[in-house]
């Protein structure tokens, strides 16, 4: 990746701080806004294109005094943080999810979205991107229904969903784990196994606990640690709210597996002929 203003501000902003909030954010990065620093955070905010607002105490006040982020009132506002990840990797050590509890993120300013219009709700979630315009990585530009392959990729499974931003595949799985006793994790880590840049997993939004222990059960598992988890708290014509527990990190696979490599290679052909 060619380095960038914003790019070089992120590096900037990590490699100046204190070994121990540099720990906290190598953290958040990689595991999410996670309560496992002593409940320094006493809750969190996101945006869809990974922006967060972290209110808390001491831990806001340390890392303005260090110059990152910007306050707002009692909340301390780090602009496309979870994109932060390629350009800082080399100032983070080993990330470990022992006796984390993720917390669960809500979207910052967000308002009901009727999605009844729409047909159901994946195609309302998808709707609600477009109202916002940016995603994950960034610009929204297309999305794809339920795929079983893609530029000469054949898939095992269906993919529910694919969401292009910026040039990264997105691929996305739902499933209402009220309805069965599967959480889905294995065909999440099969769409990263199909070489796609990154990997979400979509459920109801149950309960705090109920979610949280799902996103916990991810962080402690190596073939979907990498995986987003978003939860969508919806009834029968509305959105309410989205809660985001994981944010999803770029598929390491291509870098370990040829295999994958070349799926990789082989999908994205799709951004350059579609």
């Amino acid at each position: 990746m060619a380095l960038n203003n914003a790019a070089i501000q992120y590096h900037r902003y990590m490699a100046r701080l204190p070994e121990e909030l540099r720990s906290i954010l190598c953290r958040w990065l990689t595991l999410g806004i996670v309560d496992g620093e002593g409940g320094l955070v006493k809750s969190a905010y996101v945006t869809l294109d990974g922006s967060v607002l972290v209110i808390g105490d001491e831990i806001v006040g340390k890392l303005e005094e260090s110059g990152v982020g910007l306050r707002l009132g009692d909340g301390l506002y780090l602009q496309e943080f979870f994109n932060w990840t390629p350009w800082v990797r080399e100032l983070c050590g080993e990330v470990t999810a022992e006796e984390v509890e993720p917390m669960g993120m809500r979207l910052l300013g967000f308002s009901p979205f009727t999605y009844a219009e729409y047909g159901d709700v994946m195609s309302g979630y998808v709707e609600l991107i477009k109202v916002y315009g940016k995603y994950v990585s960034g610009v929204f530009n297309e999305a794809i229904f339920r795929l079983w392959g893609l530029s000469g990729v054949r898939f095992d499974e269906q993919v529910d969903l694919v969401i292009v931003a910026n040039d990264e595949l997105i691929a996305h799985h739902f499933l209402d784990i009220r309805r069965t006793e599967h959480r889905g994790f294995t065909a999440s880590a099969r769409y990263l196994q199909y070489g796609f840049d990154r990997s979400i997993l979509l459920h109801p939004f149950i309960s705090d606990d109920v979610n949280k222990e799902v996103a916990k059960a991810m962080l402690n598992r190596g073939d979907v640690k990498p995986v987003g988890y978003f939860t969508i708290n919806y009834d029968e014509s509305e959105i309410l709210n989205i809660v985001i527990y994981k944010w999803p990190l770029i598929n390491p696979l291509p870098l370990v597996s040829r295999t994958v490599a070349e799926r990789n290679i082989l999908i994205k052909e799709y951004l350059r002929h579609r």
